[in-house]
């Protein structure tokens, strides 16, 4: 009874405790160790933010702590702001590459319009799409009559290629309950790219280290040119530290929130676009449609020989 009333007199204090151990888990300790990197997954900034406002809301009568909370949730929602939204300036389209990723999050069917008014208005050379089964491909004969100027094929992994241009498969790779990735060759009648397509496990209890670390080093083992894929892991987790020794992030070309899921909503950067710092990245455009809870993205890029 006594450690009952104690608990109900000091939850606020609790609820300080908790929120101070997910800001120093968000901002310093993030994925280092697991099982603790489910709670930094588990606590993007909008969520740290809302709940800077509901404690505030709690310690409002205390000037101090009300005054601290104050200071903490502007300086979040600064941080938030100056670094998930952005707005890069367009460039000039000549000679620009472009490559449209989409995880189609195992739909009943394709959402051929989706696809194909996007397509009509950027013209990618490349369609790459996860989370692609038989299932959701029933329709995929309407989508190449529509695409007919396309060469398409089916992957493992549920994975679904489409180019201006020859497709060739070079690898595939699965580990279960970890990470799907198909290794491609894709020549155009203006570029040749290496391609690389992965499919991370969304289990947050599975550690994101060991697929991380493979993904990067099969594709600098490999001179891959692009890397493309849902990673289920956001941009800030410590193990795309190596991919930026010789890959650039279109995170910081994007238009808007960079968030990429879910539906609509700022949360979390899952879906990722990494180009070899060979080539120059232009712009990161993205669009959200019903058809799907992840983002569309279709990403421009200057090729260097």
């Amino acid at each position: 009874m006594v450690l009952t009333l104690k608990l109900k007199k000091n939850y606020k204090a609790f609820f300080l405790i908790g929120y101070a151990f997910l800001l120093l888990t968000h901002f310093i300790l993030k994925d280092y160790l697991f099982p603790l990197s489910i709670v930094f997954y588990a606590s993007p900034l909008p969520l740290l933010i809302l709940s800077g406002l509901l404690l505030l809301g709690l310690y409002f009568r205390r000037k101090t702590y009300r005054i601290a909370l104050l200071i903490v949730v502007c300086l979040l929602s600064l941080h938030w702001l100056g670094n998930y939204y952005l707005s890069s300036k367009p460039l000039a389209n000549k000679g620009n590459s472009k490559i449209l990723f989409w995880n189609l999050a195992k739909r009943e069917q394709l959402s051929i319009s989706s696809i194909t008014n996007q397509v009509n208005v950027y013209q990618p050379e490349i369609l790459a799409f996860v989370e692609a089964p038989h299932t959701t491909l029933k329709n995929l004969d309407a989508l190449k009559t529509a695409l007919s100027n396309y060469n398409f094929i089916t992957l493992k992994g549920a994975m679904l290629v489409a180019a201006k241009g020859d497709i060739t498969l070079l690898d595939f790779n699965l580990k279960e309950d970890a990470y799907k990735v198909n290794l491609l060759d894709i020549s155009t009648k203006t570029s040749h790219i290496k391609l690389m397509i992965t499919d991370l496990t969304a289990n947050v209890f599975v550690n994101k280290k060991a697929p991380l670390e493979f993904v990067v080093n099969y594709a600098q083992n490999n001179d891959v040119d692009l890397i493309v894929g849902d990673f289920n892991a956001p941009y800030e987790s410590t193990f795309f530290k190596p991919y930026e020794s010789n890959f650039t992030s279109f995170h910081h070309f994007s238009n808007g929130f960079t968030a990429t899921w879910p539906l609509g909503i700022p949360l979390l950067e899952l879906d990722h676009i990494w180009l070899s710092k060979r080539h120059e990245p232009i712009k990161l455009t993205k669009h959200y449609h019903n058809a799907s809870d992840h983002a569309m993205l279709i990403s421009d890029f200057r090729l260097r020989n």
